[in-house]
């Protein structure tokens, strides 16, 4: 069984001279996530490890690191889900937890209902958020601990140009200055039985109100993951960019539903960017358009389908091979990838850079 890693640092203005450090993040997330697939852990646990890695190193906007509110806080989104059931958990505007997306997957873990016939919760955000972290045994630190200097230098930066500006968006002068403005990283896996999972964690946009939510904890917007079945592809999605943009279009299940029905991935993400993200009449209002995605899409073997009904156990069938493919699109002017499979020696890391006279950049490949 063809067991794939993919993760990603952002989908926005990606700084040339940090390039090598996006790339490190990825790797170091892609070499763990691999050996821990290798073991025979399940894709939900290695997609929160693999972004947990991805939280702790500050070159991305999720956990230490993040961009900072208005108020000069870190409140964190972030979101896991699980193709085996649908399962699905979330926090939003949560300060304090260490690895916000371990509380996500601890909510996507919760399948049973609570003493009393309670339902448990999908989406916790602030306060309530942290304290149910706490009773679940995670890491909690101070306020300011996931504070980093080099989020205080932008906050610092933005907050002037902020000031000495007319218009709201005054940074749209300076790349470098956008080039953390909003970027959600993520990852998406298959195990050794075929299960697919998918997760986001963000700080969400630099110099955002204190509250604000974005998609990393939305469902169906930051992430979507669904396993193979008789008829259709296991589908796992990542995605990054403008939180608010995401959510009106909903682009992140518009291209989950279309990769269930169509054979070329590439094709069909272009087509459904262009179509629901970039000509959308729900974002007129936005000058500059942001969004990033990394996809897997798994097919059952043609050999593994002819044994449907054979009298194969349950278990046997989900260890069965699948045909793997993987693809990734942005709008944006960069995006930070990494991927890895078992029969690679090392992971593939890059930061996608779109050409001035693209709309989009979208390429895949084929994993087995």
């Amino acid at each position: 069984m063809t067991v794939f890693i993919a993760v990603h640092v952002g989908a926005g203005h990606l700084s040339r001279s940090k390039e090598s450090k996006y790339r490190s993040a990825c790797a170091r997330a892609c070499e763990e996530a691999i050996r821990q697939l290798k073991q025979g852990k399940s894709s939900l646990e290695v997609v929160s490890n693999a972004i947990a890695i991805l939280e702790n190193d500050p070159i991305t906007n999720a956990g230490y690191g993040s961009n900072l509110t208005l108020n000069c806080t870190v409140e964190c989104d972030a979101s896991i889900m699980d193709g085996r059931n649908g399962s699905f958990g979330a926090v939003g505007a949560v300060s304090g937890i260490k690895n916000p997306i371990m509380a996500a997957q601890k909510m996507a873990e919760q399948t049973t209902l609570l003493p009393l016939g309670r339902i448990p919760p999908m989406l916790l955000v602030g306060p309530g958020a942290k304290a149910w972290a706490d009773e679940q045994g995670l890491t909690l630190v101070e306020d300011d601990a996931l504070l980093s200097q080099n989020a205080l230098h932008t906050f610092g930066k933005h907050i002037r140009l902020l000031h000495n500006s007319n218009v709201d968006d005054g940074v749209d002068d300076d790349k470098e200055d956008r080039e953390k403005m909003d970027d959600t990283v993520g990852a998406i896996a298959i195990d050794t039985c075929g299960n697919v999972a998918a997760g986001v964690s963000s700080g969400g946009i630099s110099l955002k109100y204190p509250g604000r939510v974005g998609e990393a904890a939305m469902h169906g917007c930051g992430c979507w993951a669904q396993n193979a079945t008789d008829r259709d592809p296991a589908i796992a999605c990542s995605t990054s960019g403008t939180g608010e943009q995401i959510m009106r279009t909903k682009i992140t299940t518009r291209c989950a539903e279309q990769l269930v029905k169509e054979d070329d991935i590439p094709s069909t993400m272009a087509s459904v960017l262009r179509e629901n993200f970039i000509e959308s009449p729900y974002l007129q209002m936005y000058h500059e358009k942001s969004v990033g995605m990394i996809i897997l899409r798994a097919v059952r073997s043609s050999q593994d389908n002819n044994s449907v009904g054979s009298g194969r156990d349950d278990a046997t069938k989900n260890k069965s091979n699948h045909h793997v493919e993987f693809c990734y699109a942005h709008v944006t002017d960069s995006m930070g990838i990494g991927c890895m499979s078992d029969t690679c020696q090392k992971p593939k890391t890059f930061v996608s850079r779109k050409a001035a006279h693209e709309k989009m950049r979208c390429s895949g490949w084929l994993v087995r």
